[in-house]
């Protein structure tokens, strides 16, 4: 459900050489009524007390794919694999055409310099400043119960995320009831395996 590997197709889409930025339908709404993602100044703190590297560099977190080889970037899908199922019923991942940037881009490992936050190594890039809506290219909606399940498009309106939401939910809730009661000891050990990867990620994240 969760496993991406290089012939994953939503991989394979993410490695089709834009930058790209998580975020959850009610954020989504907020960026487009802003016109910008605006750089996390503190007063959010999705990942803990601690900020991280990009919101120290006065930065928006975006996550690159293609620059670096599939062995760099999978090794360390233990890192960004939960940023693509971030919120439920499916998360937001924005497209954006880095020729369409004006701010300043630091790459890993200049990202270290002078932050304390920690960094996901050779896939997180800090953009300089906000980023307008107008440089979004593509949008991909991704099912949080299940990578699989996602959705690509070229324009994303309220109608069609709306429309997504349900449909997501839907699927979200089956695949609960599909497997309620019907765990063998095997799968329940594999889901704390993955409930354990997706809380190191993010303790490895804070540090």
């Amino acid at each position: 459900m969760y496993a991406i590997q290089a012939d994953h197709p939503l991989f394979q889409e993410l490695r089709l050489g834009l930058f790209w930025h998580c975020t959850s339908p009610f954020e989504y709404r907020q960026i487009v009524k802003d016109e910008f993602i605006r750089p996390n100044d503190g007063r959010i703190q999705k990942w803990g007390n601690r900020p991280y590297a990009c919101q120290e560099l006065g930065g928006v977190s975006l996550f690159d794919f293609a620059t670096e080889s599939e062995h760099k970037v999978l090794n360390e899908s233990i890192k960004w694999k939960q940023f693509l199922g971030c919120a439920k019923p499916l998360t937001v991942i924005i497209g954006i055409d880095g020729n369409r940037l004006f701010g300043k881009l630091t790459r890993f490992p200049d990202n270290l310099q002078n932050t304390t936050g920690n960094v996901i190594p050779w896939v997180e890039v800090c953009h300089c400043g906000a980023i307008p809506i107008s440089t979004f290219t593509k949008f991909i909606l991704v099912c949080s119960a299940d990578y699989a399940h996602y959705s690509v498009h070229e324009g994303l309106t309220d109608e069609i995320l709306s429309k997504k939401e349900k449909e997501f939910e839907k699927r979200v809730q089956a695949i609960g009831k599909k497997h309620e009661g019907k765990y063998t000891d095997a799968q329940i050990k594999m889901q704390k395996t993955i409930e354990l990867a997706r809380q190191l990620a993010k303790e490895i994240y804070q540090k």
